[in-house]
């Protein structure tokens, strides 16, 4: 990741430690410098990034997975993901995780969007892709990995995001930038 230096509000590091190095992602302390010449603390999640994607049928179904999160400890109804592996590309990612979760393969990809979820502390990336002409097939999940796939919907999922029964945010983006894609198709406005 590159460092803005062009930026009005850049901040210069002047030192700083890694504080926990684990599998998915590092903590850095770091002693910055600001543009009124003070100094503060940031303490910042160094993530690889990740991959998802939202598996559209020819009947307008999408497939999600629900699964329980312990970091809020509740069940989830989210579109597949999977972190990236050391310099793995994103599609490659994508389509992995498809195949591992939904055991789903795809002919047509599409970059929906990139984005970074909390980026005050942390410098993941990730990106949504939206795959179509599905071929389905069986799941073969990671070990320790446990989920229940569902079949909904679009119009299924839409109201859920609306009605704030799907809360992760990267599925919300995802039926959301669907939903516009899928109304340009539909009218022929707006592409």
């Amino acid at each position: 990741m590159k460092d803005d230096h062009l930026s009005k509000f850049y901040e210069k590091i002047i030192e700083s430690d890694i504080l926990f190095e684990g599998k998915v992602f590092t903590v850095e302390k770091a002693q910055v410098k600001l543009i009124d010449d003070t100094n503060s603390i940031r303490e910042v999640v160094h993530h690889n990034g990740g991959a998802c994607v939202l598996a559209l049928d020819a009947e307008q179904n999408i497939y999600l997975v629900k699964q329980y999160r312990i970091s809020v400890k509740q069940d989830m109804l989210e579109i597949p993901a999977g972190k990236l592996e050391k310099d793995e590309d994103y599609l490659l990612c994508a389509q992995r995780e498809l195949k591992e979760e939904l055991g789903i393969s795809a002919k047509n990809w599409e970059l929906l969007t990139e984005f970074y979820p909390t980026p005050g502390y942390c410098s993941e990336k990730i990106k949504i892709f939206l795959a179509r002409n599905l071929t389905i097939g069986e799941n073969k999940l990671d070990p320790g990995e446990f989920l229940e796939v569902k079949k909904l919907s679009f119009d299924d999922a839409l109201e859920k995001v609306y009605a704030n029964k799907i809360t992760d945010s990267k599925t919300m983006l995802a039926i959301l930038l669907t939903d516009k894609i899928l109304r340009e198709e539909e009218t022929g406005v707006g592409k």
